[in-house]
């Protein structure tokens, strides 16, 4: 068997992955400072950034729909006492931090991502609270344990839409 050979064609092959793998489009996530404007539902949030509106989904959970109730509503009262430090801040003046990609939206024209408020990751404080389900679908990976442990931490705790008492249902559409 030739190795010189073997080798070299090795070391040409993994370095065209290696190449291939770096020229490939990376989401550019980026940290940046918001103002919300209105909280629209449990997961989507209308923000203020660079004085430029924009609809912002909360990346890594669902949450109940309006038309499960009680659920949907609270749900969102939740959301927005988590936004104002239980009623202490008014909405308007609350500015947050969205790990985002600027330049992506979902079919609804929403970016999507996470949102730090008072050091706290509020898409991980929803599902701990027991409001939404975790889904990874569209994650970068980058807190799908937390989330995943936050979900957890709720069912075991039997809270929010984990409570047997009034567990949360489906809906026919």
């Amino acid at each position: 068997m030739n190795y010189p050979l073997i080798n070299k064609f090795l070391v040409i092959l993994i370095s065209l992955c290696l190449l291939i793998v770096g020229c490939q489009n990376n989401p550019k996530i980026t940290r940046v400072e918001a103002n919300i404007r209105r909280v629209i539902s449990a997961q989507t949030i209308e923000v203020i950034i660079n004085n430029q509106t924009y609809q912002f989904r909360l990346m890594g959970l669902n949450t109940p729909n309006r038309q499960q109730q009680p659920w949907g509503k609270e749900a969102k009262e939740v959301l927005v006492n988590l936004l104002t430090l239980e009623g202490k801040n008014s909405l308007n003046s609350t500015t947050v931090i969205l790990e985002t990609n600027l330049e992506t939206k979902d079919k609804f024209n929403r970016l999507n991502g996470y949102i730090w408020y008072n050091n706290q990751l509020i898409n991980q404080k929803l599902l701990e609270q027991g409001y939404g389900l975790v889904n990874l679908t569209y994650t970068d990976g980058k807190y799908d344990q937390q989330l995943l442990q936050a979900q957890s931490y709720a069912r075991i705790m039997e809270k929010g839409i984990w409570n047997p008492q009034k567990p949360l249902r489906e809906i026919n559409y």
